[in-house]
């Protein structure tokens, strides 16, 4: 091994070392927002789960890192350029020997470690880092636990808690009634920051959790001050006369102190459960509203929907072709199994998968920061068919114009062109949506299912021959023949994307 080698692998090394510390360092210092106060995430997982996804991102970013340094964009030529230089102590032709081939990995390698330390919503690589946490979910199931104690209501605890609350307080400042008042009152806001502190004080006698208690980013010692001044300035409300302003002065006080204590026992939770079904019994014990639909394994629908689109163009093709050879026009047959197929599969997965797999996405980041539960969420349906149309629409434009067009290609043009093969991944998008919020029951029948299913395949399969006969209307009389073919593709797509949205949902019962 030469000298210039040896260098080589050692400053190749060290980097891929900054890369993986920096992205620890990183990783680490990502928070999320809980009410007005920034909070860890590892306190929302895990250790095992916060470790594979710690691992995980660190590695991908020492990967990438030597990807970059060593095969994409080498250090090698300046690295040798350097140690030979100065080994003969030419330091002109040091500096002669600068070039592009030189300077350009080392900016390039300084910039990628730069990123990775950045903090800043435009950085590229914390949005990769964000999706990793999220992939670990670990900073989901700590806002979804957050939102529900803070708009937890009282009146479904038990009675003997409420009494043991109660006895527990060195100051008498609540009243049996208090529970069960209007959730803007100052007694309510007592109550439910006593029934809080009391369950995080079951957690305060572990030992496993006093870390948590230790962190001073979780605040306890600020907590428990507030708390037992709190005490005694609602005894002193109660006995003394109403005062506006110091009624609300109490409420701002009451609301703070409740985001404080709501991201501390999050944190336990969520740490300190077995299981989701634990995490959320504990939440419903505290009268907290759990989420009604949560869907799992979202990358399986994902899967299932690219499936059905590239059989739904497969066998569409197909039956379309035998018709169309059979009965239509069997002097002019069309072929069989023609390797356009699957081209055709391609185009199809991005105008209908790609825009359902970003209803998932956005389905994800508006259940996060949701507060109330409603049974359905039509804004959020007609927003998807909108995404769905741009998206769809785009793709569809720069697909096919740049193939066929690449010399006088616009974008405006094209895409106002395109808009009708829009329509129906727009619809599907809202459809898709709406089914999200539509719960199943593993008793059904499975006669039921499948008849279910049927009618969603030939319900939507109607409709997308209404459509598609709409969009084709201007295709001259030699096309004759592909106007027919797309028409039957779309039914078998449409019909299997509808037959196939029925989604399993993670169910709490209250």
């Amino acid at each position: 091994m030469t000298v210039e080698l040896l260098i080589n692998f050692t400053v190749q090394f060290l980097g891929t070392g900054a890369a993986f510390f920096l992205a620890y360092r990183s990783f680490q210092k990502r928070r999320i927002q809980l009410g007005a106060e920034p909070t860890l995430p590892q306190y929302f997982s895990r250790r095992s789960t916060y470790w594979v996804g710690i691992a995980s991102y660190c590695t991908f970013m020492a990967a990438l890192y030597w990807l970059l340094t060593w095969q994409w964009l080498p250090l090698e030529p300046l690295v040798t350029l350097i140690v030979k230089n100065l080994r003969s102590r030419e330091l002109v032709n040091l500096l002669n020997g600068l070039d592009g081939n030189t300077i350009i990995p080392l900016i390039a390698a300084g910039l990628f470690l730069f990123f990775i330390a950045w903090e800043s919503k435009l950085n590229p690589l914390l949005i990769l880092r964000d999706s990793i946490h999220d992939a670990f979910a670990i900073p989901t199931k700590a806002v979804e636990v957050y939102n529900a104690l803070v708009t937890s209501r009282l009146s479904a605890v038990d009675d003997n808690l409420k009494t043991q609350i109660a006895n527990r307080l060195l100051v008498s400042s609540i009243d049996s009634g208090d529970f069960d008042k209007s959730s803007a009152t100052v007694e309510y806001k007592w109550a439910h920051n006593c029934l809080l502190f009391d369950r995080i004080q079951n957690y305060a006698n572990q030992p496993s959790f006093r870390r948590f208690f230790n962190e001073p980013s979780l605040k306890w010692g600020e907590i428990c001050i507030s708390y037992n001044a709190m005490s005694e300035k609602i005894a002193v409300w109660k006995e003394a006369e109403p005062h506006y302003t110091k009624t609300l002065k109490l409420i701002k006080e009451l609301d703070q102190l409740t985001g404080l204590l709501c991201r501390l026992l999050a944190s336990l939770v969520v740490f300190g459960s077995a299981s989701e079904n634990e995490i959320w019994e504990t939440v419903k014990q505290l009268g907290g509203n759990i989420p009604e639909v949560r869907l799992k394994h979202t990358y399986k629908y994902v899967l299932l929907f690219t499936a059905a689109t590239a059989t739904g163009v497969m066998l569409g093709r197909e039956i379309s072709v035998s018709l169309h050879n059979a009965f239509l026009f069997p002097d002019n047959p069309l072929e069989h199994f023609d390797y356009a197929t699957l081209r055709w599969v391609a185009y199809a997965i991005l105008i209908y998968v790609l825009p359902i797999a970003l209803v998932f996405i956005f389905r994800t980041l508006a259940f996060r920061h949701q507060r109330e539960q409603s049974d359905r969420y039509y804004g959020f349906y007609m927003a998807m068919m909108i995404m769905g149309f741009f998206v769809s629409t785009t793709a569809s434009a720069l697909i096919l114009e740049l193939t066929y067009y690449k010399d006088n290609f616009s974008f405006l043009e094209s895409f106002i062109q395109h808009m009708r093969w829009g329509i129906l991944p727009a619809l599907m998008c809202g459809f898709v949506a709406y089914r999200m919020d539509t719960p199943v029951s593993e008793s059904e029948a499975l006669g039921k299912l499948i008849m279910e299913a049927m009618l969603r395949f030939i319900g939507w399969g109607s409709v997308a021959v209404i459509i598609m006969l709409y969009a084709t209307g201007d295709m001259t009389i030699q096309e004759t023949n592909l106007r027919f073919t797309l028409v039957g593709t779309a039914f078998f797509v449409v019909g299997l994307l509808a037959a196939s949205a029925r989604f399993k949902t993670a169910r709490q019962d209250k």
